[in-house]
């Protein structure tokens, strides 16, 4: 008996080994366990705070430029706080605007009043033009006219006898004379010339001298 007693007391305090040191491991291993997880819901709570934060840092700062904004709608709508020389300056730029929008509506009316002339001037031009155009046809056609008058006169004093033409001539008007007498042929116009009175013949010579014109060398339109 005595040596089953001391066997089964040995084997007790053996037990209460084993389990004292179960629990002894026990609550460490469970510490290390919960050491990781408890730091990952730190970090996951201060992650969330610091979103908090930021989003409360970013609500604040919104607010704060509204404030600003609506601080500086405000000043801006009340003249009551500008002082005299902003004022002042303010009136000179105001003044300096319409002037300067004055001047820019006169010159508009001013080139419009120029273009409008221009306009006018070319309308002017173009009729003198047309007008010019009409004289020199006119002209044109009084020479030819001219022209074939004395081409008939020569044709007909060129057909008479001398002293018939001689007799015409002292009669003519100068002018005439001239150019029927320069449309001539020199052995038409001597015999016509000697058949003239003496003053007519004269005169005529100083003319076509004057005139630089002589029988057969040019064309005379009175």
């Amino acid at each position: 008996m005595p040596i089953l007693i001391v066997a089964a007391l040995c084997m007790l305090g053996f037990r209460i080994q084993v389990v004292v040191k179960s629990i002894a491991i026990t609550p460490a291993t469970a510490l290390a366990q919960a050491q990781p997880v408890a730091a990952a819901d730190e970090a996951g709570a201060s992650a969330e705070a610091a979103a908090d934060t930021a989003a409360m840092d970013e609500g604040d700062e919104a607010s704060a430029e509204d404030a600003v904004a609506e601080e500086s709608a405000g000043t801006l709508l009340k003249p009551s706080d500008l002082t005299p020389s902003e004022i002042e300056t303010l009136q000179r730029l105001a003044e300096r605007r319409q002037a300067l929008e004055q001047r820019e509506r006169e010159n508009q009316q001013k080139e419009s009043l120029v273009m409008a002339a221009e306009t006018r001037l070319d309308v002017k031009i173009s009729q003198l033009q047309d007008l010019e155009r009409q004289l020199q046809s006119l002209v044109e056609q009084y020479d030819a006219k001219k022209k074939s008058e004395i081409e008939q006169l020569v044709r007909i004093y060129t057909a008479m006898k001398p002293k018939d033409a001689a007799r015409i001539f002292d009669d003519l008007d100068m002018g005439i004379l001239v150019a029927v007498v320069a449309n001539m042929k020199e052995a038409k116009v001597a015999p016509i010339l000697s058949a003239m009175t003496a003053e007519k013949a004269r005169a005529l010579t100083e003319e076509m001298s004057s005139r630089k014109q002589f029988p057969g060398m040019a064309q005379v339109t009175p």
